[in-house]
């Protein structure tokens, strides 16, 4: 009777054991699955803050190619930022949009909300730089992406 005593006590240790072991297992499963939840969730916002970025320069390439220089150039003003989170019909209507973006001033693609700025920079009487800056928020982190293209007179 005795032995059958231990036996069942050692056979509770080796379960609570067992479910201890499961728990940790299963705890370091559930946090490697929420940080790759964040980690794709990041990516995908930079991915997203690439592509508007692109789209911005992607208009400022398309007014240069249907413009002459003097309509492209005189459209824009020195060292000016303009606030591009709807992109205009033209680069004559940019005026409009002169000014640092607003706090209600974003740019909403996916779920993501993104403030998309546009900063120009003269270098001489033929030659713009154009910088697009986007900004967002991840938790309580402030993100940011900037891509920039000299455009010349030729």
């Amino acid at each position: 009777m005795l032995n059958t005593n231990k036996q069942a006590a050692s056979t509770l240790i080796e379960v609570l054991i067992a479910v201890s072991i499961i728990a940790l297992v299963l705890t370091a499963v559930g946090s490697m699955i929420s940080m790759s939840i964040k980690l794709a969730d990041s990516n995908e916002k930079q991915q997203l803050a690439l592509q508007k970025a692109e789209e911005a320069l992607e208009f400022f390439r398309k007014e240069r190619s249907i413009n002459s220089w003097y309509t492209f150039s005189t459209s824009l003003a020195d060292e000016a930022i303009y606030c591009v989170s709807d992109l205009p019909e033209s680069v004559a209507s940019m005026s409009a949009q002169l000014g640092v973006c607003a706090d209600d001033d974003v740019l909403e693609a996916a779920r993501y909300k993104f403030k998309r700025q546009a900063v120009i920079d003269f270098d001489g009487l033929n030659s713009v730089k154009v910088s697009i800056g986007l900004n967002w928020q991840e938790g309580t982190k402030s993100k940011s992406l900037s891509l920039e293209q000299s455009f010349e007179n030729y």
